[in-house]
């Protein structure tokens, strides 16, 4: 496959460096100028990932979208079917690595379904953790770092797109990590 190629690396936190990702999608054929990059999004949703729109408008038919890892992409099933539909649509490729897969093509569909599936599941797991560490730290008297009226807000604002993690986390003084804990926590579902 010879296709331009436009790359995508994302990291969960503002601690962790998306360097790596770099210069594996540099190897792998990838201009500099057609990489795009979030940092300190955690994947398991869409929103508010600048880098990875971008990324998606930067293709057209023919070129290969391309990431170094699937979790890097997509950690949901469905926004992994509706952004790979969509590229397919556009009659472009997806690049996992070196390896270059076909929406269209049953075995690639079921290759990209299975590894969404997995990261989805790799997610829940990591999810599930966080609330059993939370958990245990509460009964062990631990308090949260910010109080519940803060924890609605931010929930809150969220939700309706106000602002992004970033913000949300440089506005109340915490990681980003805290903030998607906030968001995506077990008192989420309240």
């Amino acid at each position: 496959m010879n296709g331009t190629r436009v790359g995508y690396a994302r990291c969960s936190t503002d601690e962790q460096d998306v360097v790596i990702q770099t210069e594996q999608l540099l190897a792998l054929g990838v201009p500099a100028d057609r990489i795009y990059i979030d940092r300190g999004f955690s994947g398991t949703t869409r929103r508010n990932r600048a880098g990875l729109d971008q990324a998606l408008a930067a293709v057209w038919d023919g070129t290969v979208f391309t990431v170094t890892k699937f979790d890097r992409f997509a950690r949901n099933m469905a926004e992994a079917n509706d952004i790979l539909t969509d590229l397919s649509g556009r009659g472009v490729l997806f690049g996992l690595g070196a390896s270059v897969y076909d929406w269209n093509d049953p075995f690639g569909r079921l290759f990209l379904q299975t590894l969404a599936m997995v990261a989805e599941f790799e997610a829940n797991i990591g999810h599930q953790r966080t609330r059993e560490g939370m958990a245990l730290a509460t009964r062990n008297g631990k308090q949260p770092k910010l109080p519940e009226p803060a924890r609605r807000s931010i929930r809150r604002r969220y939700a309706e797109g106000e602002v992004s993690l970033a913000d949300l986390a440089l506005e109340y003084s915490v990681g980003r990590s805290t903030i998607h804990r906030i968001i995506h926590g077990p008192e989420a579902s309240r």
